[in-house]
Formats: C-alpha cells, sequence, structure tokens
C-alpha cells in the first residue's frame, strides 16, 4: 500500500506553496494561479498557521464581498487543520478526506512541515498500484512470473 511519503519522494521538496499570514488574498491567488495549483500553506517562519483554498476564497471572499488586494491571508485562512505524517498510507488519507470533506492535507514529521498532498495525488496514487497489481495478476496468469 503506498504511503504519504512515496507520493513526496517523487517531488521537489522546494515546490512547497507557502505565503505569510500578512499576506493578502491576492497574494495567495496568483501563487495558486501562476503554480496551477488550488491551495496555498500559510506558515510564520517553520510553524504551519492554516491553509488558503479555492473553496476558502469562494466562500469567505466571493460570497461576502471582500476584496482580494486588501484582505490578509490570516483573516479568511482555514485554521482548524487535519495533518498527516508521512507514514500514511493514501487510503488512510483518502478516508480522512472524505470525513472531513477536505481537498488538501499538509504533511507534517516532528513538527516540521514535509509537504502537502491532494485528493489528485492521492487517486493518482491509487490507480498506479491497481495498474501494478493487475500487470502482476496478468503475469502470473499468464506464466510469466519466474
Amino acid at each position: 500500500m503506498p504511503t504519504v511519503a512515496d507520493i513526496l519522494s517523487k517531488r521537489d521538496a522546494r515546490s512547497l506553496a507557502s505565503l505569510s499570514p500578512t499576506a493578502t488574498v491576492r497574494d495567495a491567488l496568483q501563487l495558486m494561479a501562476d503554480r496551477n495549483i488550488g491551495s496555498v500553506l500559510i506558515m510564520q517562519g517553520e510553524a504551519l498557521l492554516g491553509i488558503f483554498t479555492e473553496r476558502d476564497y469562494a466562500r469567505k471572499i466571493a460570497l461576502k464581498g471582500l476584496a482580494s488586494p486588501t484582505t490578509l491571508l490570516a483573516d479568511v485562512m482555514t485554521a482548524k487543520l487535519y495533518v498527516v505524517s508521512p507514514r500514511q498510507t493514501v487510503q488512510e488519507c483518502m478516508g480522512i478526506m472524505t470525513q472531513a470533506k477536505i481537498r488538501h492535507l499538509p504533511v507534517v514529521s516532528d513538527g516540521a512541515v514535509q509537504g502537502l498532498v491532494s485528493i489528485g495525488d492521492l487517486v493518482n496514487a491509487t490507480m498506479a498500484e491497481q495498474e501494478f497489481l493487475i500487470s502482476q495478476l496478468g503475469s502470473y496468469i499468464s506464466g510469466d512470473l519466474a
């Protein structure tokens, strides 16, 4: 069963998107657009304070008529975070996301942020695992395995 560490091992650790709580919603939207991502971690130094997602924008900015260039992330970020460890399985993470109705999970180990996994990451890992198992079963059935 693939783990969060397996997903993160295929990424450049420097690619984690984060901003300070004093950055604006406009800054977050620009970063998300530039990187084609759906969320940004809100961090003060090494401390994880929250997350800002496209869903946060729709519900906390657009619907309330707030201005993206002047609204601070500290005022609209989601501070109640669900986090996972690198050792957790893809299946466990999918369960957390389903229960909490979220699409992004920060990955924390020994108090330090290691990365972020999205529902897309988990679906891709699940599909890759299934394709591998199908291939192995096919080889077994056809007698190609030694």
